[in-house]
């Protein structure tokens, strides 16, 4: 009897108890979710700008993509450079061999120190290195045929002489032959050509004799980074570029015309 009863009453509460619950609900969403037409514009105008956020996301892309720089051709230059720069050194240092084998062999080195003693009377003249010709070199003293094609052919290389200690940097001048000849030479410092740091090309570049391969190769990939060179300065932040061969370079380099 009594469990029962207390079964009849458990039947009597639970829905007493469900109808509570469910009316508290009804009164929460109806305080939440009911909204006047000041809040339902608000909502419309917030649920337009989400859409055409979506809108625009879906259409334009995330970003601006730039693609990485291409190396492939440049790479492919290197390598055809590397080749023909290899063939010509292996050939450059077959000739030096030869000729000075001939040159030993029927005494060419005699008739050489004789033609010295011929031109130590020669009167004394003034040269401007970066206009004068083989000819004009020859009236140098101790300076032939050979060594004036030398001088002239470095000339080019360097696009114009800057100082004339550079002289010293021509293969086979020493410290003697040069002492012979510099009270007789002069540079004119506006007859060098620098190159456009912008617009040079690799082989050209490469052919100065102070740009080596390694530190003309990092030059060209620093440009193509950065897109251009907007100072001279810029260069010290190249790999391999070190202070003293930035000096060396600053002459032979500008930015624009």
């Amino acid at each position: 009897m009594q469990s029962a009863k207390c079964k009849h009453k458990l039947n009597d509460i639970i829905p007493v108890t469900l109808r509570n619950i469910t009316t508290r609900l009804a009164r929460l969403a109806g305080d939440y979710l009911t909204y006047n037409r000041t809040e339902q514009r608000g909502l419309l105008v917030l649920g337009l700008i989400l859409l055409c956020v979506i809108i625009v996301n879906a259409v334009m892309p995330s970003g601006t993509f730039q693609p990485s720089p291409d190396f492939q051709a440049f790479s492919k230059e290197i390598a055809d450079f590397e080749k023909a720069w290899q063939k010509a050194a292996d050939s450059d240092s077959m000739a030096r061999s030869s000729r000075y084998m001939s040159k030993w062999k029927f005494g060419a080195f005699r008739a050489d120190s004789m033609y010295k003693k011929q031109k130590a009377d020669k009167p004394v003249v003034m040269i401007e290195l970066n206009s004068a010709d083989t000819f004009d070199l020859q009236q140098l003293r101790g300076i032939g045929p050979g060594f004036a094609r030398r001088i002239v052919s470095y000339r080019e290389r360097l696009r114009g002489y800057a100082d004339k200690q550079q002289l010293l940097e021509v293969f086979g001048m020493d410290t003697s032959r040069y002492r012979m000849i510099v009270d007789n030479v002069k540079v004119n410092p506006d007859s060098v050509h620098p190159f456009d740091l912008n617009t040079v090309t690799f082989k050209e570049l490469l052919r100065h004799p102070y740009f080596p391969f390694a530190t003309t190769k990092s030059i060209m990939i620093y440009r193509q980074k950065k897109k251009a060179f907007r100072t001279l300065d810029e260069l010290k932040n190249v790999e391999g570029v070190s202070d003293s061969m930035f000096r060396r370079m600053l002459v032979y380099l500008r930015i624009g015309p």
